[in-house]
């Protein structure tokens, strides 16, 4: 595996998640079949999903980064267009795997089973960072690519598996127009005072600064909160021949530079960060798209058990049952849809005026 340095690793990030969490997601049983048979995971594209929010915060985060008497707020869009286009660049780059922490739900099993024979296949934490990791190893170097030159593909560029936060988005929107606002009345007046640096920002400008900042494809809406998101976040650059050409000459050029060593240890890890950065760039410059969907590798264990939808057909049941069964993995009942009144013990009152006979 190469070497990446700390500062541009593709490896999975797991921040706030304990690594023996479960997870869990609903997929109809021909998906949940491949992913046993053929040790497999589709992820799709987030251009894919029908939430239209998706990528809004890396564009949020780039509206309000910076500090000052009204802190968060920047210059970076020129228009509400340009605004949608980094959104939907940072959707068209990113796939993920969404997962989540609920065990079951009604409204689950409602929204994700609508033929009410799909199953629920469950992980963890640390089987999806292992999955991820592996990835990594054979999918984020793109030098063999340049030095053949001749395909067009596409290179892990980072990944990470995190929780979705969730807040009410048109009342993020509309507080940071008027944080806006305030701020061209402010700098109208004269009364804006950059900081000379972060350290001399007061506590609550340092507070302001970083209330909108968010990381990429970790905020949804309020009203998706049920769903309590788990996601795995694979990151991508595409690239072409032409971008792979113009990544061959500079690694070139930067290897005929007198103040090249390759005999440094770290001469290695320094020209592949060097060759991501050309091709990420290029991809950017020339809007270049990732394909629709990629498949995720699996270690062989990497279901722990399966629930199948309380709501199926004995018939379809037992198939599916059998299946999993064959294969040695658990099938859990569903405490879902059931007559609760079975779980309660019920016994004739005795009478009173037999009390004590």
């Amino acid at each position: 595996m190469a070497l990446f340095p700390s500062y541009d690793d593709p490896a999975p990030t797991i921040s706030g998640l304990s690594r023996t969490q479960q997870v869990h997601r609903i997929v109809d049983f021909f998906s949940a079949a491949q992913v046993v048979s053929e040790n497999i995971l589709y992820v799709p594209l987030t251009t894919n999903f029908e939430d239209p929010n998706e990528g809004l915060d890396a564009a949020i985060d780039l509206l309000a980064v910076s500090a000052g008497p009204c802190a968060g707020i920047t210059r970076v869009f020129r228009s509400q267009a340009e605004f949608v286009e980094h959104q939907r660049t940072i959707a068209s780059r990113s796939y993920v795997s969404s997962w989540t922490m609920t065990k079951e739900s009604v409204a689950m099993w409602a929204l994700y089973s609508t033929d009410h024979s799909s199953v629920q296949i469950t992980t963890t934490i640390a089987s999806l960072g292992q999955a991820a990791n592996a990835l990594a190893a054979v999918d984020a170097d793109p030098r063999p690519a340049i030095t053949s030159g001749s395909q067009s593909g596409q290179f892990l560029n980072s990944s990470k598996i995190s929780a979705v936060q969730y807040d009410d988005l048109s009342s993020i929107g509309r507080k940071i127009d008027r944080r806006r606002r305030a701020y061209d009345k402010l700098n109208g007046a004269g009364k804006i005072v950059p900081h000379k640096s972060l350290t001399a920002m007061s506590a609550r400008d340092s507070f302001r600064s970083m209330q909108y900042r968010f990381s990429a494809l970790e905020l949804k809406d309020s009203s998706f909160a049920h769903e309590s998101e788990i996601r795995l976040v694979l990151t991508y650059s595409p690239y072409t021949p032409s971008t792979l050409a113009t990544a061959a000459i500079s690694l070139q050029e930067m290897l005929a530079r007198p103040d090249t060593n390759i005999s440094l240890p770290e001469h290695d890890s320094a020209m592949l960060a060097y060759a991501r950065a050309i091709l990420r760039e290029e991809a950017l410059r020339q809007k270049l798209v990732c394909k629709d969907s990629i498949s995720l590798p699996l270690q062989p264990d990497f279901i722990s058990n399966v629930t199948i939808d309380p709501r199926c057909s004995p018939h379809k049941r037992n198939f599916i049952q059998a299946y999993f069964k064959t294969h040695g993995i658990p099938v859990l009942e569903s405490k879902c849809f059931g007559h609760a009144s079975s779980h309660f013990s019920v016994t004739p009152r005795v009478p009173l005026n037999q009390e004590g006979n």
